[in-house]
């Protein structure tokens, strides 16, 4: 008896402590299909990464890239998650660092991506990011 009074009590305050948490995505139909939206356009943009690491063009990456940025602000003014819009935040640092001329991080765009499909995979939305084949 008291261990089930113990077992209950303890789940019901995790299940309070968590319901603040940013970890659990909203079941709010609306915030779904944002954010289902923003990870779909996500795509896009890691293609236009992916073929700009690709070409094996280092000295045009700045160039090829230069866009991005912008095309992640309309990603992140869409998205509501916020574990997601940490995610885009971090690729757009990184992605805006090499606009402005400094060296790829590579794992850095590597754990964006990662952090940002996984997010997407518990939102339910299926984003396949393909890291570059760098020649």
């Amino acid at each position: 008896m008291l261990k089930s009074l113990l077992l209950g009590t303890t789940a019901i305050v995790t299940a309070l402590a968590l319901t603040g948490c940013d970890q659990i995505p909203s079941f709010d139909a609306n915030d779904k299909a944002a954010n289902t939206a923003a990870c779909e356009s996500v795509s896009t943009t890691w293609e236009t990464l992916n073929a700009a690491f690709s070409s094996g063009d280092i000295l045009g990456l700045p160039t090829a890239i230069v866009s991005v940025p912008s095309q992640l602000d309309q990603v992140l003014s869409g998205a509501t998650d916020q574990q997601l819009k940490e995610s885009l935040t971090g690729l757009k640092s990184q992605v805006q660092s090499i606009v402005d001329g400094n060296q790829p991080d590579v794992s850095a765009l590597v754990a964006s991506g990662v952090g940002i499909s996984a997010r997407c995979a518990i939102l339910g939305a299926t984003v396949d990011l393909q890291l570059p084949q760098i020649p």
